[in-house]
């Protein structure tokens, strides 16, 4: 767990902000050009025009000036040994009958001290702002990374990623599957390709119409599906960022962010937004926005993200893209909701936004965003909510009076919110809605290159190109549902996932994990290890996601989910007290899930990351 202990946050007898807040504005002054010309000034002056200056303040000299030169010369005494040796003789030299390349010595003098002060504060922060387990980390790595440079290591690491490959390759792949690597010779008719496609569909779609899928397939009624293929076809070559050919388009994305706002903006008309390729885009937008707009307008070069551990793990993906440190916090161990008191201490001077999820992926616990709000507000840094999962479940729920606490605008803290229409929206995979609190912001997420040869250039998203096709499909998913349909739908996910919450906390070895009131029921064990639930559910035809620390397995209800719910809780019963008959598989030699989780928990970050590469090799090899 990542812990702090930093300076006071406010000078409460004083009823000052608190004094990173201080600081950031101090911060900001310095920044500020003329600011900076005055610095700059006052190095010239001290250089020609301060003659009668001495290398330390004097016994009869306290003014400020030569207490700071006293303090530059004192750390300034190692480089002028090491490095300024030959420069200082001379400088002495031409000293004693120039009083020019005197004036020049002590503006070099000055200057590198300056720069040395600035460099052992800048370094001291780092070192005092980074926790055990990223200093362990990074040591790790670079011992591995060293490591793995060994010729006798490198052969090894090879030969056990070739092993691993192999059994990716036997695992997830059908032997018998036909292989193109290259153009045909010939094109194929249609006829034949669209038979193709179709029986390859409809083999695959069996594995989640039965309702035996976490998640995945959020809706699979085939008359909305039909609906969104025709969407599909018939916008199938549009793209928006031609407006003047395909206008529709746009007006499709304007209003899908319009009606998403409807019932997400707590009543705030400011509200906007754009439509990404997915929830992790929605988040990487998000941390642009805040970066360029919390960033600059508060002077910030290094900033920082604020997340807990259950955060989704596309923050980090943001955070990776955009130099953004990601500074993350723990949970409680028994709600999973983030803890607010870390949350609190971790903000600093370089904060720019903090994360919250409505709700976590893991657990599907709803982090305390009124308290996180609050926060934000004090602090003067953004707070997202990940509504990704929830954003098309829990506002309706709210309305009908299931027990949700407040997470959207009507919170004045909260500065974006990211909400999937192709999860419970029931739109074609391949969007989400990214919404602002006003347009300031939205326009920070912007890219524009007013200066580009091939003419004036301006996207909302990363992309450049976007298929007007899928903006199509979440238009029409949304008018077709209308707000019965959605009211109807998250009904039956909410009553659904308590009915399984009650049960799955009845059956004897399992134990529930958080207090679930969305669409997550996430359970855990103490007597066995839990992976081999999940290996034995996949052998009855579940599949389920198998999450980590702590060792947990969630199943994310749907449409098709809630149909068989009664099968998975008789499922369930059956695999555990299989797994308790067998000693909890003390004995047993690990396999499946069970061993490569156990691999993993053993393992430090770095070999693991390499698992990860050589699997998603795996699935872009033919």
């Amino acid at each position: 767990m990542t812990t702090y202990t930093i300076l006071p946050w406010s000078l409460n007898l004083l009823n000052l902000p608190p004094i990173h807040v201080i600081f950031r504005s101090i911060r900001k002054v310095f920044f500020f050009l003329p600011v900076q010309l005055v610095l700059v000034a006052w190095l010239f002056r001290r250089a020609f025009i301060s003659t009668k200056w001495t290398a330390s303040a004097s016994a009869n000299d306290d003014t400020v000036e030569s207490i700071l030169s006293a303090v530059i010369h004192q750390l300034l005494i190692p480089i002028e040994h090491v490095l300024l040796d030959q420069f200082h003789q001379q400088a002495y030299y031409y000293s004693t009958s120039s009083s020019f390349a005197k004036g020049a010595v002590f503006l070099c003098s000055d200057t590198l001290g300056l720069f040395l002060l600035y460099a052992i504060a800048s370094s001291l922060w780092s070192l005092y702002r980074t926790s055990w387990k990223e200093f362990k980390g990074q040591i790790m790595s670079a011992m591995v990374d060293s490591l793995s440079e060994l010729p006798f290591l490198r052969r090894e690491i090879e030969k056990e990623e070739r092993k691993i490959m192999a059994d990716l390759e036997s695992s997830l792949k059908d032997p018998n599957r036909k292989i193109t690597r290259t153009l045909p010779e010939h094109g194929t008719e249609a006829k034949v390709l669209i038979a193709d496609l179709q029986k390859r569909g409809k083999a695959e779609d069996m594995k989640w119409e039965n309702g035996m899928v976490s998640g995945t397939v959020y809706c699979g009624e085939s008359s909305h599906t039909d609906l969104l293929n025709a969407a599909y076809g018939a916008f199938s070559l549009s793209n928006p960022l031609h407006t003047d050919i395909w206008p529709s388009v746009n007006q499709f994305e304007a209003e899908v962010c319009a009606m998403t706002a409807s019932f997400l903006n707590g009543g705030n008309e400011d509200v906007v937004g754009c439509i990404s390729s997915g929830g992790t885009e929605s988040i990487v937008l998000a941390a642009k926005a805040h970066r360029d707009y919390f960033g600059r307008r508060n002077g910030i070069r290094k900033p920082e993200i604020v997340s807990c551990y259950t955060a989704h793990a596309g923050i980090d993906k943001a955070c990776d893209m955009l130099d953004i440190r990601n500074v993350k916090v723990t949970f409680d161990p028994k709600t999973f909701e983030v803890d607010v008191d870390a949350m609190e201490r971790a903000i600093n001077a370089d904060t720019i936004m903090i994360y919250a999820s409505a709700p976590n992926f893991p657990q599907g616990v709803i982090d305390p965003i009124e308290k996180l709000s609050n926060l934000a507000v004090k602090y003067g840094v953004g707070l997202h909510v990940d509504c990704c999962l929830g954003g098309f479940v829990l506002p309706f729920g709210r309305r009908m009076g299931y027990d949700i606490p407040c997470f959207d605008f009507s919170l004045v803290g909260v500065t974006s919110i990211s909400c999937d229409t192709h999860k419970y929206g029931y739109a074609s995979k391949g969007t989400s809605v990214i919404l602002y609190r006003n347009k300031y912001l939205r326009r920070a997420q912007y890219f524009a290159y007013p200066e580009w040869t091939g003419g004036l250039y301006s996207t909302p998203t990363i992309a450049g190109s976007r298929p007007g096709a899928l903006l199509a499909c979440a238009w029409a998913s949304m008018m077709s549902m209308g707000e019965d349909g959605y009211r109807e739908r998250a009904k039956v996910i909410l009553d659904t996932t308590q009915s399984l919450v009650k049960q799955v906390a009845s059956i004897p070895g399992l134990r529930l994990l958080g207090e679930p009131k969305s669409m997550i029921v996430c359970f855990g064990s103490d007597d066995f290890n839990i992976y081999r639930v999940g290996d034995a559910m996949a052998q009855k035809g579940w599949s389920l996601n198998s999450l980590q620390r702590p060792a947990c397995i969630h199943l994310c209800v749907t449409i098709p989910v809630a149909k068989h719910a009664d099968r998975f809780v008789q499922d369930l019963k059956e695999v555990v007290q299989k797994v308790l008959a067998e000693n909890g598989g003390a004995n047993k030699k690990e396999g499946g899930t069970a061993a490569m989780y156990g691999k993993a928990g053993s393992l430090p970050a770095g070999p693991i990351s390499e698992l990860l590469k050589s699997y998603t090799d795996c699935l872009l090899t033919p």
